[in-house]
Formats: C-alpha cells, sequence, structure tokens
C-alpha cells in the first residue's frame, strides 16, 4: 500500500507499507523519511501535557460539529490564559466548557449561527446599498461603512503595536536615594509638582 503525506510546508512523502503495519511503526518510517521528529521529546512534549487524540472521520453533519466544539472546549481547558478571557467575555459559555460539553456544544452553534446571520444581513445591506448609486442616503450610509471600517483598522493597529495606551501602565522605579532631597527628585518626576 502507499501512502502520501503532507506536513504543514506542503512537501509530499510517499511511503510503501504492509496495510497490517501498526501506526507506530508507520510514524517511525514516516520520521526516516521526512527527517520530521515523531518522538515526544522531538516535537516539544513535555510531561503532563495534554495531548488530543482526534480520529478523523469523513461522516459530516452534526457529530462532525460536536467532535469540532469538543477540540474547541479541550483546547480551551488546556489554556487557562484563554480560559480567564472567555470568562471575562462569555462567562456562561466558560461554565458550559467546564462542566457541560453538551451545552458548550449548543452555545457554540448558537454563537456560530448567530455571526452568520449578521454577515449575511451585512450583505444584505451592502447590496441594497449599490443598488442605487445615486441615492444620496445610501451614499451617506456607504461612507459611515467605510468610515468605520478605518476606525476598526487603526484600532486593531494601535492593539498591535501600541498596547501599552489600552492598560494601565505602573511605572517601577528601582532603588532609593538615601537623601530627602533625592526621594524628592524622584516624586517630582512621577507626580509633576513640588512636594
Amino acid at each position: 500500500m502507499r501512502l502520501t503525506f503532507v506536513d504543514d510546508l506542503g512537501q509530499t512523502y510517499s511511503v510503501d507499507i504492509d496495510p497490517d503495519m501498526e501506526l507506530e511503526n508507520v510514524m517511525a518510517l514516516l520520521e526516516a523519511e521526512s527527517g520530521i521528529p515523531a518522538t515526544m521529546k522531538g516535537l516539544g512534549v513535555r510531561d503532563n501535557a495534554m495531548l488530543l487524540l482526534r480520529r478523523r472521520v469523513a461522516a459530516g453533519g452534526r457529530r462532525a460539529e460536536q467532535q469540532d466544539a469538543e477540540t474547541i472546549r479541550l483546547q480551551i481547558l488546556g489554556d487557562p490564559q484563554l480560559m480567564r478571557q472567555l470568562e471575562e467575555t462569555q462567562p456562561e459559555v466558560a461554565a458550559a466548557a467546564r462542566s457541560n460539553p453538551q451545552r458548550f456544544a449548543q452555545l457554540l452553534t448558537e454563537l456560530s449561527m448567530r455571526r452568520a446571520s449578521i454577515e449575511q444581513q451585512r450583505l444584505v445591506d451592502i447590496g441594497r446599498l449599490n443598488a442605487d448609486p445615486f441615492d444620496v442616503e445610501a451614499q451617506r450610509k456607504i461612507e459611515e461603512a467605510i468610515r468605520q471600517e478605518a476606525v476598526l483598522e487603526n484600532l486593531e493597529h494601535a492593539l498591535e503595536y501600541s498596547p501599552e495606551s489600552f492598560g494601565r501602565v505602573t511605572m517601577l522605579y528601582g532603588g532609593q536615594w538615601a537623601s530627602r532631597q533625592g526621594v524628592c527628585r524622584q516624586r517630582r518626576a512621577t507626580n509633576n509638582h513640588e512636594p
């Protein structure tokens, strides 16, 4: 049996295997062919790591959605920072991720449907606005949409390149001066007024 593997860089590797060969042996053969490490150490897996074993099934529909929801739930549970962010923004989804996989899948489906509905409504609105290029009101709405898009783009740029402008910045000073005059200078530098 001849199998072809594709890595994340798009390189393909073909190997001939026996149909009764175990997965462990296929992995070893693939490692030898490609140079991609198949050992836990080579892949950077550490002690007490959580790994997801997922079988790829060609079944579609509801079962595939539940598998995707479970994969997302496990990723959230395995990433404490992501879980904190979810608790702040969507506490009901975070609680379901922790204790109720079925409810989590249901909430995820609802969010997906809501997002698809909003996108579909946006496309309908764009079509309506583009229907008559001489309608002044439509042109005003298009201009507002373009302006809003520019604002969001600027916000994204600012978050990416200047995240400190969106949070509290605490300046820490190391060491203290022994003289009273030195402490006053430090206080003056931070408070911008005379003590």
